[in-house]
């Protein structure tokens, strides 16, 4: 091996002097092997040649990898879906500037992408002790408690969020499924109608609309609702067996039945109808309106599911908004 490639070697190693042990120690084998090729001939020491310059390739990317802010790790993390990665990096940039909310409105995502929501909740949280009126982090938290079941403080929430969000679609979906949680329709609707004026044809605030109308008593109109959206193309299955529900729920099994093709779908739909007449069969009784809702409301990207909800707090479905 020549004198010129040792004197590379050791230069990267005064080079990358901050990396921590685990590369430190990926250098020094390098060293050796380069030290260990000094004996060797012909196509031996050509292979070591090659692995040699592969590995200080890799030292050099690693080194450069290094060098990139927390923050933007993070970033390249949650892109590829490592999310565990991506709340370490984020971590660790709020460590290092613990006065910033960028690191921790990430960290806050990435937390809900695990479905770790304590932690999400916290990082959120801190968000409100640093900036208070983060809209961000009070529409997030609102979600979280909307996942909790508890729809007064996802209200509370919300409404942090719309003093700078009013035009948010999203928004007032979450903020129509909240007030449906707490029996209040006639503001469901008004919030799901606003929504709408904004995104006309937005497949979940149409089906939440639909679901709204139907809890308020506005049977026909669920359905027009509810029939319109099963229309549309790439409609959701689902939405289809929410205006089964509807139809069944009001009586109508024959128009329910169409509307159901499959033998799972029809099991669901049993189910589904058996929970909303235990409810309907005992006003007075302490029921989870949410578990209900659940079933059926439309709920965004990246939130956490019901069944998701339920199983990390052991409580019945939850409602997340659209």
């Amino acid at each position: 091996m020549s004198r010129s490639r040792v004197i590379t070697v050791a230069k990267t190693l005064r080079v990358t002097r901050g990396l921590d042990a685990y590369w430190i120690a990926v250098l020094l084998i390098a060293c050796a092997l380069a030290l260990s090729s000094c004996a060797s001939v012909g196509d031996q020491e050509q292979a070591t040649a090659e692995k040699i310059a592969a590995a200080e390739t890799e030292m050099m990317h690693q080194a450069a990898d290094a060098s990139k802010p927390a923050l933007e790790r993070g970033d390249e993390a949650s892109a590829r879906g490592d999310y565990a990665a991506a709340a370490l990096f984020y971590r660790k940039a709020y460590d290092e500037d613990p006065n910033s909310t960028v690191p921790l409105l990430k960290l806050g995502a990435s937390e809900i992408a695990l479905g770790q929501y304590t932690q999400a909740y916290e990082a959120y949280h801190r968000v409100q002790v640093l900036k208070p009126n983060d809209a961000e982090a009070a529409f997030r938290l609102g979600e979280l408690m909307l996942v909790r079941g508890s729809p007064q403080a996802a209200i509370d929430e919300f409404n942090i969020a719309l003093k700078t969000r009013k035009d948010d679609p999203k928004l007032l979906s979450a903020i129509g499924v909240a007030y449906c949680g707490m029996g209040k329709y006639d503001l469901a609707i008004k919030n799901y109608r606003a929504g709408l004026a904004i995104v006309p044809h937005q497949m979940g605030l149409l089906n939440n609309l639909g679901m709204a109308q139907f809890l308020s008593g506005d049977y026909d109109g669920a359905v027009q609702t509810l029939t319109a959206l099963v229309a549309m193309p790439n409609a959701e299955p689902r939405y289809r067996r929410n205006l089964a529900f509807i139809e069944a729920a009001h009586g109508d099994m024959d128009k329910a039945r169409q509307n159901v093709t499959s033998d799972a779908d029809r099991a669901a739909l049993d189910a589904e109808l058996a929970a909303y007449r235990n409810i309907a069969n005992n006003p007075g009784a302490a029921v989870d309106r949410t578990a209900l809702m659940g079933i059926h409301f439309a709920q965004p990207k990246g939130a956490a599911s019901p069944d998701q909800a339920a199983a990390a707090s052991k409580a019945p479905p939850k409602v997340v908004a659209q």
